[in-house]
């Protein structure tokens, strides 16, 4: 319930045009780690979760981008069935990084891909243990443009979706 009255503050806080990211340089394969391994367990119970990151110094946001994983891993939890793996990876991309979670869920239907990131707007649901508003992955894509970047999901090969955010280095 806090971290959906929290989604839903910072909705309407980024709705003004004054926000900007407070930066500062940190390890991001460290920080998503750390991210992983103190909500995982909370958020993504009797599901396997893998994570492959990489050392890389970048400029960002801390709080934010916590709930950009948060809330990417909400995602997965609430669209994929009990024991379906999450995969986290963080990696070097276009001067920058690109962040992914995974899962070997149904995936997204192509023609939602885009409005999923709506506020308000959900995919189709599969689970019906964790309810939500469509706030999450509003919440990403504004957080990733909110550092010059940006967010989306790809079909994971294989099976399920792969949600993707590349966050710049503005150094």
């Amino acid at each position: 319930m806090d971290r959906l009255l929290n989604d839903l503050l910072d909705l309407d806080r980024l709705a003004q045009p004054t926000v900007s990211p407070e930066r500062e340089c940190v390890d991001l394969g460290e920080l998503v780690q750390r991210v992983v391994k103190e909500t995982a367990a909370e958020l993504l119970e009797q599901r396997p979760v893998h994570v492959e990151v990489c050392p890389l110094r970048l400029e960002v946001d801390p709080p934010k981008v916590e709930r950009i994983v948060e809330n990417l891993l909400a995602n997965a939890a609430r669209h994929t069935p009990l024991g379906t793996p999450v995969w986290v990876r963080v990696q070097p991309r276009d001067r920058g990084a690109l962040l992914v979670v995974e899962d070997a869920g149904p995936g997204v239907p192509e023609q939602l891909r885009d409005s999923i990131f709506e506020p308000f707007r959900q995919g189709p649901r599969l689970a019906s243990h964790a309810p939500g508003l469509g706030v999450g992955l509003a919440l990403v894509r504004v957080f990733a443009q909110l550092h010059g970047g940006s967010a989306w999901v790809e079909e994971r090969q294989g099976r399920g979706a792969s949600f993707r955010v590349h966050l710049p280095d503005p150094g």
